[in-house]
This record gives C-alpha cells, structure tokens and sequence, in this order.
C-alpha cells in the first residue's frame, strides 16, 4: 500500500484536497459524511504522544482504550480484540497505523490510503522516517484568503477590535510559518507542493500531474469530492478585510518572513508543547469518551 498523507494548515484547502483523493477507487481513506469527508486521525499529534513509550504495557493499553472507542477508531471498524491483536503484531505506534490503514485499503479493494491532519504538518521529519515510502501532498493558501475563512470557520462569529486584529495578526505569522515550511519540504522527492488557489482554476493538467507523481490510477476527472464543501461562508457571505485589517496582516507576515524559520518553528512547538494534549470535541463524538474521564475512574483520587 502507498501511504499518502496530507500537510497544510487548517483552512487551507487540505480537506478538499483529501477528498479529491479519496473519491478515487485505487485510494482508500477513513471519511464520514458528518466529517464532510476525509477525517482527521490525529494519530501522531495526539494519540501516539498522550499516553507514554509504547514499550510500556500500560501505556498501551490506555491508548488503545482510546483509540477504538474514537470516531476513527469506530470509523475504521476496530474492535477491543482486533486492537489487541495488531498490538500485539505491531513494533511501535506508526507500525499500528500502518496496520490499521493496510487493512483497511485492502477492504476497499484500493492500493493507497490517504491520511488528512493538520496537525501532522509539522511531523514530517517523523513520518518520512516511519514511512519512507510515503507520498506527501503538500497544500498552501494564500493569508488573505485563509484569515477570511478562519475568522468565520468552526462555526465562529467574526471577532471585532483588539481580538481581531491580534487572531489576524496571528494566522498571518502561523501561515507565513507553515508556507516557508511546506516550501522548503516541496524540494524533496516525495513531497507535491500545490497552491489552494490553483486547485479552483485547474483545467485537469494539475490533478494529472498529482496522480503522475503518487503512482495511483485514476484520471483527474474522477478526483471529484462527493461531500458537501467544508466552507466558513454557508451561514453569512463573505466580507473582504478592511484596510487596518489589510495592514496588520501583512505587516504580521513581513515580521513573520524576518524571523528565521528554524525558530518559527521552534517557537511553534513549544507552545504546543505548552498547551499539552489538546483533544478536540469531535474526537469523541460517537462513543463520548474521554481520556480524562477514563483516568478520574481509574485513580479515583483526580
């Protein structure tokens, strides 16, 4: 099986990229429609860093409690005795992913499975280590038109005064970070770097290329997502940034390019690091577990 995983900062375009692939038989992906398609794993981010060293019996197994009762978990049909099996099977938590993912390509009759974090983007050292023959589709956006959605995506009402101009002028440091990433990884053999805004006015000559480059059959008119698009705009119509809007981003973004990049992205890392294992509230959603909920039970002194 070709493991192909998907890079880009949220909002960016990397869910309909995702979708594209998926739509194409030789491609299998963990998707459900109330995930408007492809859906996020978090594998690396969050379930392999969350509960200790695989080598530990415990960490293991609270991982896998977790992780069979997830949305993708469920979404991937894993059982508590399945789990247990590949476990046991496995050498380490990429080894599982794998796994898990090959069984599942091969169910859908597909060659290649593809894998949609965000959170992954900054892990691509540590993926083209534990999968060295991965493919990576790497997917950018331009500032302007990633503020505009992220200021009204997740269902959020657009920020106004101080807020606003502070959540613009930090997705504009966060995009020019992950655009000087992606950039500098798209020289690599195994990366395909391509813009949000050459998706939209493709004529088929990108998508061709793109499947060239992974090795799937298919044809670019079959890369045809058959979910409803993830747009921030289905409940108000889009507003274009004011001009003090207009100059803290870009004024964010000539800071951004001043800093060198190796430090961006430590800077990044350690405040994720910070912030600790933040779950988001869809991981869950099917079952309502927690991993705090789990160890409350368990200590029952927390």
């Amino acid at each position: 099986m070709i493991p192909i995983f998907v890079l880009g900062l949220q909002r960016s375009g990397t869910t309909w990229m995702a979708n594209q692939l998926s739509a194409l038989p030789s491609v299998a992906a963990v998707e459900a429609s109330d995930h408007r398609g492809v859906h996020e794993s978090i594998y690396f981010s969050h379930f392999a860093r969350a509960f200790g060293p695989w080598s530990r019996l415990e960490s293991r197994v609270k991982f896998a409690q977790a992780f069979v009762l997830s949305d993708y978990g469920q979404l991937l049909g894993l059982t508590p005795e399945l789990l247990a099996v590949d476990i046991h099977n496995a050498k380490g938590y990429a080894d599982l992913f794998r796994i898990v993912m090959d069984r599942h390509a091969r169910a859908q009759g597909a060659t290649a499975w593809v894998e949609k974090s965000p959170h992954h983007t900054l892990m691509y050292g540590r993926l083209a280590r534990n999968f060295p023959d991965a493919k990576f589709v790497l997917v950018h956006r331009r500032t302007e038109g990633m503020i505009l959605s992220r200021l009204s995506g997740f269902g959020r009402t657009p920020s106004t005064g101080i807020k606003r101009a502070a959540d613009i002028a930090r997705a504009a440091v966060v995009n020019t970070l992950y655009g000087r990433y992606l950039k500098r990884l798209s020289r690599k053999k195994n990366c395909f770097f391509l813009r949000y805004e050459e998706l939209h006015t493709d004529d088929g000559a990108l998508r061709t290329a793109l499947l060239g480059f992974l090795g799937v059959k298919g044809q670019a008119e079959d890369m045809e997502s058959q979910y409803q698009a993830n747009t921030s705009f289905d409940r108000a119509p889009r507003r274009p940034l004011s001009r003090m809007d207009l100059t803290v981003m870009v004024t964010a973004e000539i800071l951004a390019h001043a800093v060198p990049l190796s430090l961006l992205v430590l800077a990044h890392r350690v405040r994720a690091a910070m912030r600790g294992i933040d779950w988001p509230d869809w991981c869950w959603k099917r079952t309502g577990y927690h991993p705090d909920l789990y160890q409350v039970g368990a200590s029952g002194d927390q």
